[in-house]
Formats: C-alpha cells, structure tokens, sequence
C-alpha cells in the first residue's frame, strides 16, 4: 500500500482546493420572528379548521415544531475538496460524471454559493457556500472537469427565500 501525502485524499487523487464551512447558515432570529411564525401558524390553523382539514392543521403543527427546534442546535463544520478525481464533501466521494454542470452564484454579502447539479431528477443539488474561497479560483478549477452552467446568474428560489425567512 502506497503512502498517500497530506494533500491527497484516500484514493480519489490530489486535493487542488479545500475549505471548510457550517452544514447550515444560523440566522438570528428576533422576537418579531416567532410573533410572525405564531401569527401565520394561527392563520393557517384557522384557514384548516374552516376547512375541515386536519391533517393539513398537524402537519402545520409538526412542521412549527420542527423550525424552532431544527436551529437550536450548532451546525455541524463539512469539508469539501476539490480533487484530480471528484468532489469529496465529508468524506463522501462524487465522481465527476456523477455531476451535469455547476454554478457559482456570487453577489457577497448575501450569495456566495457553489452548485453542483446532479445527473438524474431525484437527487438535489449541493449547495456549497464559498465561505472566504475565490470564485474564480473555485470556477477554473472545476471547469476543467465539469461544464458551467452560465444561465444560472440567480440563487434558486429555495435558497432566496430561506434566507429571507431565515429558515
């Protein structure tokens, strides 16, 4: 068995970049926050029971739950490396052919995100946030293996939004 130098990882060649970030962006959320997400769940509790609908009323219930109880805890530090062979995100190995394209949507302070689309419909993409990386460091590296996808000059929708909300 070979000796694999630091800036090689297991068998999917050479690290060319790596940077760390948070599993999830924590927002700050104010006492308006929870007097707007207790105002909207009302709204929607009155709107299922007018409707006679309560499986919408406790999946509303469970789903208020989960958004005060999902950020309490610290997001866990991953780890992405841009290697000869693929991506590896947490010990997790992607191979280039895995992937369709990337993107890289970055508008600082709010967006500066790597995208990488996956081939096939049911899986989602990965959102990578650049933390303090180089965009055009991060772009050239990849466009070497992969295509860009240039029409993409816009977060997703999902992404907008759970920032706004701080979701």
């Amino acid at each position: 068995m070979e000796n694999k130098t630091n800036n090689q990882v297991a068998d999917f060649g050479q690290t060319l970049i790596n940077w760390s970030f948070p599993e999830y962006q924590q927002y700050q959320r104010g006492v308006f926050w929870y007097i707007g997400l207790i105002g909207v769940i009302g709204l929607l509790l009155i709107y299922s029971y007018k409707t006679n609908n309560v499986l919408f009323a406790i999946i509303i219930i469970m789903s208020a739950v989960f958004l005060t109880m999902h950020h309490r805890s610290e997001p866990r530090e991953m780890e992405i490396k841009i290697t000869e062979d693929g991506i590896v995100l947490n010990n997790t190995f992607y191979e280039y052919a895995d992937f369709r394209n990337f993107a890289i949507i970055y508008r600082p302070p709010e967006a500066k995100n790597l995208y990488l689309e996956f081939k096939g419909s049911f899986r989602p993409r990965l959102t990578i946030p650049l933390e303090n990386q180089n965009p055009n460091e991060v772009r050239n590296l990849l466009s070497e293996y992969l295509t860009e996808n240039l029409e993409r000059e816009n977060e997703p929708l999902s992404d907008f939004l759970a920032r706004i909300f701080k979701i």
